[in-house]
C-alpha cells in the first residue's frame, strides 16, 4: 500500500511539473508571466439535470445540456436568478420518423439557433431548430459513408469542417480536413495541414489517433479554430481561407506518443506518463482549455480495477478537472483559472463573465455550478 501511495504520488507530481512547463514556457514565449485565479463555483439548482454532464452553449438565459441516460438527447434550461429551469427537450431517441438511435455528436450553430444530431453509428443526422422546433433529416454525411468523418465544426449554417480518416492503410494522400456540404453532401478537399509529430507510420493511423477524439471550435466571428486531440496535450490555432488552412500556430506542443500495433495500422504504445487532452469553449476574446488530470497510466490501471485515490469519491472522477487555461486568439497566454468544485467540461458566455459546468453531489448525481470570470488583463 505505501508503495502504490508513493506511485501515484509520483504521477501526480509528473502532472504538475509537465502543466507546469507548458505554462511556463508559455509565458516566456509571451514575455510576461500569466495571472492565477482561484474562482469558487455556486450551485445552481436545476430541477432536472437527466444524468446530463455536457454543457454545450451557455449564455446569459439559457444554457444547453446533453441529457445522456433519457429519451431525448439535449435538454434547454432557463436561468433566472440563481436557478434553472427546464424549459424543453430536443431530438427524440428511438427508430421512426425524426427519431434517431443515437447522437454520439452534438453541434450548435447560434446564429441560426440550429443544433445538428449525428449518430456515427449508422450515419443518421438530423437539423433541430431550437425555436421553432422544426426537424428534418440530414442525408449528407450516409451519402460519404467510404469515409469516416469523425468530428465537425459549423462554418456557416450548411457547411461543416470535419476532421476525417479516409479508412485505407495504403491512403498516402494528407486528407485531414474536407469541408461538408450539409445540403448537397458535397466534400470539398482542405489543404495545407497535417501535425508534424514525427511519425513516419501509415497516415490511418496517424489521424485515428488525431481525429478520433479531436476537439474543434471555431471563433464566434471569423474563420479562425482552435484544433486539437485528446491525445497527449497538443493543440494549434490556425485561419481557413477558401479551401486552405494558414496562420497556424501551435498554443499545447505536446505530441500524442503512439505506434502500429500488430496489424501494422492500430495504434498501441502510448506510455504511462503521457497526458490526456483537454475540453474547450471559445468566445469571441478568449479559448478556454480545461486540461484532463490523468495519464495513460491512470487510465490503464482504472481498466485493471485500480482506480487511484485521487480520482475515487463524487465529482474526483477521472473526467473531472480543475484547471483552464485561458488563451486569446493570437495564441498567447493571459491566465490560468483554478475551479472549486472539479467540473467534467465547460461552457464561457459570449461576454467572458461566467464560467459554467458540471460537477456531481455527494450521491453521484450531476450538479450544474457557476462561476464568475475575473477579468483577464
Amino acid at each position: 500500500m505505501r508503495r502504490n501511495l508513493v506511485d501515484m504520488n509520483r504521477v501526480g507530481l509528473l502532472i504538475m511539473l509537465l502543466v507546469g512547463g507548458i505554462v511556463l514556457s508559455c509565458s516566456r514565449q509571451d514575455k510576461v508571466v500569466s495571472p492565477v485565479f482561484r474562482l469558487e463555483g455556486t450551485v445552481i439548482p436545476a430541477d432536472s439535470l437527466q444524468n446530463g454532464y455536457v454543457v454545450i452553449h451557455a449564455d446569459t438565459n439559457e444554457i444547453l445540456i446533453e441529457a445522456s441516460k433519457e429519451s431525448f438527447f439535449v435538454e434547454a434550461y432557463e436561468l433566472t436568478g440563481d436557478s434553472a429551469h427546464l424549459s424543453h427537450r430536443y431530438g427524440k431517441r428511438g427508430g421512426g420518423p425524426n427519431e434517431l438511435m443515437e447522437a454520439n455528436s452534438i453541434y450548435y450553430h447560434q446564429p441560426t439557433r440550429n443544433m445538428l444530431l449525428y449518430s456515427s453509428n449508422d450515419m443518421g443526422a438530423q437539423f433541430i431548430n431550437l425555436d421553432t422546433y422544426d426537424t428534418r433529416p440530414i442525408h449528407a454525411f450516409r451519402q460519404n459513408n467510404a469515409l469516416w468523418l469523425m468530428k465537425a465544426e459549423f462554418i456557416n449554417d450548411s457547411t461543416l469542417l470535419t476532421a476525417c480518416v479516409v479508412p485505407n492503410p495504403k491512403n498516402t494522400e494528407p486528407d485531414w480536413f474536407k469541408l461538408l456540404h450539409l445540403t448537397t453532401g458535397q466534400l470539398t478537399d482542405i489543404e495545407g495541414f497535417l501535425p508534424e509529430d514525427g511519425f513516419d507510420g501509415p497516415l490511418m493511423t496517424k489521424q485515428w489517433i488525431y481525429n478520433s477524439s479531436a476537439r474543434m471550435k471555431k471563433h464566434p466571428h471569423r474563420n479562425r479554430f482552435i484544433y486539437g486531440c485528446d491525445e497527449g496535450l497538443y493543440a494549434e490555432i490556425f485561419d481557413l481561407e477558401g479551401n486552405r488552412i494558414v496562420n497556424r500556430k501551435i498554443i499545447l506542443d505536446q505530441y500524442p506518443s503512439y505506434h502500429p500495433g500488430g496489424d501494422g495500422v492500430s495504434p498501441e504504445g502510448a506510455p504511462d506518463r503521457q497526458l490526456c487532452g483537454f475540453k474547450v469553449s471559445v468566445t469571441p476574446r478568449y479559448i478556454y482549455i480545461l486540461l484532463n488530470r490523468y495519464t495513460k497510466g491512470d487510465l490503464r490501471a482504472i481498466s485493471r480495477g485500480e482506480t487511484p485515490e485521487q480520482f475515487k469519491g463524487p465529482g474526483k472522477g477521472i473526467s473531472f478537472s480543475e484547471e483552464v487555461l485561458v488563451f486569446d486568439w493570437e495564441g498567447c497566454l493571459c491566465g490560468k483559472l483554478n475551479l472549486t468544485p472539479f467540473v467534467v467540461n465547460i461552457a464561457v458566455t459570449e461576454d467572458d463573465s461566467t464560467l459554467y459546468g458540471i460537477t456531481e453531489s455527494e450521491n453521484y448525481e450531476p450538479v450544474l455550478v457557476r462561476y464568475t470570470c475575473p477579468e483577464i488583463p
